[in-house]
Formats: structure tokens, sequence, C-alpha cells
């Protein structure tokens, strides 16, 4: 192959996987997204910035109204985030939000999910619960709740 011809392939081949990143990320919702380390600079999504504040302030009512949103990020973010708080002792939950977290932890509605650069896709809610996926949110349990804070 001559040196033209290679140098065409290789920049056709970087042209499509460039589309296809490209290509994916449109296909999810910015506004209803889970990411804990999006993109080049591995910044959080916008749902996981909003759930962190309200945890910093220990305003867990409003992460319990989360449960009840119409945005999947957040009622994915309000489960996780108060079953933590549960399992740590710092929050009871009462009988109503366990039912809205098992309702969310078997639910077939898609959330908008990131990691990195190249991992963007929409899962369903229930998908995120499962023991492969466990440790998508363990770094950011890991480093909020080992804080001061808690």
């Amino acid at each position: 192959m001559h040196f033209v011809e290679m140098k065409n392939l290789i920049f056709t081949i970087i042209l499509i996987g460039f589309t296809t990143i490209l290509s994916a990320q449109e296909n999810i919702d910015k506004e209803e997204m889970v990411g804990f380390a999006c993109y080049y600079e591995g910044s959080a999504s916008k749902t996981v910035k909003k759930v962190t504040r309200k945890l910093k302030n220990r305003n867990y009512s409003s992460i319990s109204k989360l449960l009840n949103s119409e945005n999947n990020a957040e009622k994915y973010m309000a489960a996780i985030t108060l079953e933590e708080l549960a399992k740590r002792n710092k929050y009871k939950l009462d009988p109503k939000e366990k039912l809205l977290i098992e309702k969310i932890k078997n639910s077939d509605e898609l959330v908008s999910v990131c990691s990195g650069c190249l991992f963007f896709q929409k899962m369903k809610l229930k998908d995120m619960f499962v023991p492969e996926f466990e440790d998508f949110a363990l770094n950011w349990k890991n480093q909020f709740f080992k804080t001061k804070f808690f």
C-alpha cells in the first residue's frame, strides 16, 4: 500500500471513530444524564452536581422529592443517595420512599449515562442497579461519603 493510500485509510478510520463518538453523544439527553466523570475533563453531569449540592447541605427531604421526578437521572441519583445515607445510619427511609426506590430499581424507563470521553448511551433504570454496574457510582459514593460531612 502506498503512503498516500495508507494516509487516507488512517484518516478515514479516525473520521469514522470521531463520527461514531459524536453520534453516541447526540443520542443522550444532557438534562437527564448520570455521569460522575464525563468528557475529556472528567466532570460530573448536571444532575450529579445538583444532588451533590443537596447532599452537602444535608437537604435530604429535597433529595427524597427527586424520587418522584420526571427526570430519570434525578430518580437514580435520589435512590442511590438515600440508600447510601440509610446504610450509614444518616437517614431513615420511610415505607413510601422504600417503595419508590424499588419501583425505580425495576423500571424500564431510560436514562442517559456517560463515563469518560467515549461511553455515552441510554440505559434502563433497572440496568443501573445490576451487580455488573454497581461500580459506576462507587467512586462518587466513596469520595463523598468519606468526607467530613459524614
